[in-house]
């Protein structure tokens, strides 16, 4: 949505919140939110990311910011996140107005200096204890912890399979290891650390003070390798090495045994891609969105060789969804990098 498209009235709300008139807006380019996101400078010279949704227009956007706002208000203080600035709802509209960082998102894949930043950033989050107001990850994600269940029950069974292509006979034929490893990952999942849930490197700014992380709607608290799972299919997918090979070389890693490994890989693997690449094959995206470095769909073949291969290994390649639902995310920069797309880093194997 376009800034033109946010009533007068509502305008008026906003710059009676902010205390100011707006002066300058920059919408991002960046994203799955079909509401307005961007930076506003209002004319005090303050800078605040705004997202503005509609209820009616868009509910399931709405609702997922609604919970980031929940989330920032609680974030603690060591959390190397933007602050929430202000929220307000005005009939179906939603505005919630965030701290504006400059910055890039950082380039890991093909730079050591972006990827040493990401890995400390990690680290330090994992250090973080959870507010106690956040579900566990298991509790908030619960769908992932069914997926292969709901597969196998599935009146369509065959056609499903069908949909998997050349996957589907390796697939049918390990349900039942599937979904007795998606049951383990509930227990290997579990820990007081907070959780981001979506971390990617769009959901990254680099900027002058180190890695600051965006995107909440999806916290939770959980164990503290959850986060260097989740971002690493992306990580590889833009050519910075193997998944599992980095996050065994990492120190979050060490205590991460490989049935654990598997069973949160399988849990949020395979399945999802593929229903992620049927629904693409269906539906052409949207012109206004483009396609982005954590998209599932960007990473099927990927994703499902590593399962594969994980398999026949005895299940421990690590390889993971970064997302179950597209939302809303903050882009606080005036212009992104291209995606990285080469790089060996000082943690991989040579």
């Amino acid at each position: 949505m376009a800034w033109s498209e946010v009533p007068d009235a509502l305008v008026a709300q906003i710059e009676a919140a902010a205390g100011s008139s707006v002066a300058l807006v920059e919408g991002s380019a960046f994203g799955f939110s079909p509401g307005f996101a961007g930076v506003v400078r209002f004319a005090d010279g303050s800078n605040q990311f705004l997202k503005v949704m509609s209820a009616s227009r868009d509910p399931w956007s709405i609702d997922i910011n609604r919970r980031e706002a929940l989330v920032l208000a609680d974030l603690p203080g060591e959390v190397p996140a933007p602050r929430l600035c202000w929220k307000f709802e005005a009939g179906e509209w939603l505005v919630v107005a965030i701290e504006a960082l400059d910055g890039d998102h950082p380039q890991a894949s093909n730079d050591p200096a972006h990827a040493d930043a990401v890995w400390a950033a990690l680290s330090d989050l994992a250090d973080v204890k959870a507010p106690a107001s956040l579900p566990a990850f298991h509790v908030h994600h619960a769908d992932l912890f069914t997926q292969w269940r709901d597969f196998a029950e599935a009146p369509n069974l065959d056609a499903r399979l069908a949909s998997l292509g050349p996957n589907g006979e390796w697939v049918e034929s390990r349900l039942p290891l599937f979904m007795e490893w998606e049951q383990d990952a509930i227990e290997v999942t579990e820990g007081d650390a907070l959780v981001h849930g979506d971390l990617r490197a769009d959901n990254m700014l680099l900027t002058s003070g180190g890695i600051a992380i965006v995107d909440w709607p999806h916290a939770s608290r959980g164990a503290p390798w959850i986060d260097l799972a989740g971002y690493l299919p992306a990580h590889e997918m833009y050519g910075g090495g193997a998944a599992r090979a980095v996050f065994r070389a990492h120190p979050l890693a060490s205590a991460v045994s490989a049935d654990a490994e598997r069973a949160f890989v399988y849990a949020r693997g395979l399945l999802h891609a593929a229903v992620h690449r049927a629904a693409s094959a269906r539906t052409a995206r949207p012109a206004r969105v483009p396609a982005r470095a954590g998209d599932p769909r960007a990473q099927v073949a990927p994703r499902a060789q590593l399962m594969r291969a994980g398999s026949a290994n005895g299940g421990s390649s690590l390889k993971s969804c970064a997302r179950t639902t597209p939302t809303a995310t903050p882009r606080m920069v005036r212009a992104a990098k291209n995606p990285a797309t080469t790089s060996v880093r000082k943690w991989y194997p040579r």
